[in-house]
């Protein structure tokens, strides 16, 4: 870790070198998107929506051949307060060759939770029912500092993240709630055509504040592959989170002591317009005592997308099993969604 630090550190400090920089450009980009929500299993209202996302980029050259880019998103409150928040920050440097340096406040992820995922409409457990899997952490849920590298042999990259708690909609030096801070690693590779493979690994460094009795911090990862040949593509991929145990202080029967996520999907283009996919994961969690009954969450997600220009138009239709790791808690949601990008 000590490593990798250094290294941003001194590309960092090489911009001290540029001795001029070259005006950039502004642009908006973004996303109208209207949505009706059923769901059947549980007290939820069928619902209808609006919402929208802004993304302000900028971009320019330096003297040197480097380059750079920022990214800001301006996203609508949850609370229904009608306010805003500018969020999802980054700003990158490109080394021209040598790998691009980024600095990023809830963006720039690494997990490859959803690598094996060809859904069509959208990530199966990011639809809009909250099914309950437990996935491995991320950087960009803090504010990390980040190396990729560039394209190496058999398409390999490889990227390098360290990150501290963050504090969104503020200004750059706001001081955050917590002193936790996560590393985390990932590759890609296609070693052939057609073939993509990722893995991601990363580490909770929890700031225990003088307590004691931590046996392990929180560590997890995610691999994914994907296959495509003509018109199909399939995928498979698992995840996994270890959360931090505490020596003597939980009972074995309550404790989680691994989740584990396994996922198939295969995604189908009928023409260049209309495509079809099929989406099937299972959550699992393992208890300090193996004794203890557990239920593992399957879903199962048909969808189907027709793209226009501009518009898309997308039909997910999902079957949840054990909702939550609770038995016969079972849901069918159903989204029908009308995207507009500019």
């Amino acid at each position: 870790m000590t490593k990798m630090l250094k290294t941003l550190f001194v590309s960092i400090a090489s911009l001290s070198l540029i001795s001029a920089v070259n005006a950039g450009e502004l642009t908006v980009s973004g996303t109208a998107k209207a949505t009706y929500l059923t769901v059947g299993g549980g007290q939820q209202d069928n619902s209808i929506g609006v919402s929208n996302e802004l993304n302000f980029t900028a971009s320019g050259e330096l003297d040197n051949g480097y380059s750079w880019s920022y990214s800001m998103e301006l996203d609508p409150s949850t609370d229904n307060s009608g306010a805003a928040a500018n969020d999802d920050t980054q700003l990158s440097i490109n080394t021209n060759g040598m790998g691009t340096v980024k600095i990023c406040v809830s963006e720039c992820g690494n997990n490859a939770k959803y690598a094996f995922d060809k859904s069509v409409y959208g990530s199966m457990t990011d639809t809009g029912f909250s099914e309950g899997i437990v996935y491995p952490g991320d950087s960009a849920s803090y504010a990390s500092i980040q190396y990729h590298s560039p394209e190496l042999p058999f398409g390999t990259t490889i990227a390098l993240a360290h990150g501290n708690q963050k504090t969104d909609g503020q200004s750059a030096n706001a001081v955050a709630s917590g002193g936790d801070s996560i590393s985390e690693y990932a590759a890609t590779i296609s070693p052939v055509d057609g073939l993509t493979v990722k893995g991601s690994y990363y580490e909770l460094n929890q700031y225990a504040n003088g307590t004691t009795g931590q046996e392990a911090y929180e560590h997890g990862g995610a691999w994914g592959a994907t296959y495509a040949a003509g018109a199909v593509t399939i995928g498979y991929g698992k995840s996994y989170k270890v959360p931090t145990q505490t020596d003597g202080t939980a009972s074995g029967t309550t404790t989680v002591e691994q989740y584990e996520n396994t996922g198939f999907s295969i995604g189908y283009a009928v023409n260049d317009a209309l495509s079809v996919s099929y989406t099937q994961e299972t959550g699992e969690r393992s208890m300090q005592t193996s004794s203890t009954a557990t239920y593992d969450i399957q879903a199962d997600s048909f969808q189907l997308a027709y793209t226009a220009g501009g518009l898309t138009l997308g039909l997910a239709r999902t079957d949840y099993e054990n909702v939550g790791y609770v038995q016969n808690h079972d849901v069918t949601e159903t989204v029908l969604g009308l995207t507009m990008a500019f």
